[in-house]
């Protein structure tokens, strides 16, 4: 959960570990959930928890996954990404991302504020183009840098959270960096096409 609360904050591990003065490994650890955070000590906490402008019983919240504010699921949008994924699977990779760039689906959603699902189809068309050695689309630069507030995670996997049984490390690692850096949680694109 350490991880999510960096990239939340636009910090680096590197950055922790300088501003906290707390060991690389001692935070290495923490940061890819391979220690019970109910053993670590109140000193180190406090350092982390100083270093994120949190208080000991925030960090400790989020780190033992009692506060998933950071994380949130939306029903129309794993509708709206279900039938994307069905369309994307009934149309060639290529043609696809012809239609949703001269259709300006990007710009329409964008346009009226459904931030959520424009970015969903930037990061689908930058993953497309990757796979298919197809130069990005420049005009959509200004969008590349933008990431959502909190993190979007199917509902399924919201659930699974809750229950603790699974972790944001797990997460992190089956998700696609397209749709990752923008704070969207997607796995699934892979086993659609």
């Amino acid at each position: 959960m350490l991880r999510v609360i960096l990239n939340n904050q636009n910090k680096s591990l590197y950055q922790l570990e300088k501003s906290s003065n707390v060991s690389h490994a001692t935070l290495n650890d923490i940061y890819n959930e391979k220690s019970n955070i109910d053993n670590c000590s109140i000193l180190v906490m406090s350092k982390i928890a100083h270093s994120l402008d949190m208080n000991i019983e925030e960090l400790y919240a989020k780190l033992a996954y009692k506060d998933l504010s950071l994380f949130t699921y939306n029903e129309e949008f794993d509708l709206f990404k279900s039938n994307t994924l069905q369309q994307l699977k009934n149309t060639n990779e290529v043609d696809y991302i012809n239609i949703i760039i001269r259709d300006r689906l990007i710009d329409t959603f964008y346009k009226n504020s459904k931030y959520l699902e424009a970015l969903y189809l930037l990061s689908l068309v930058d993953y497309l183009c990757s796979q298919n050695n197809i130069p990005l689309f420049k005009e959509y630069e200004y969008l590349r840098e933008r990431k959502l507030n909190k993190i979007v995670v199917p509902k399924s996997l919201y659930l699974l959270l809750v229950t603790k049984q699974i972790t944001a490390t797990e997460i992190y690692k089956e998700s696609i960096p397209e749709f990752l850096k923008h704070n969207i949680i997607e796995s699934e694109i892979g086993s659609v096409i």
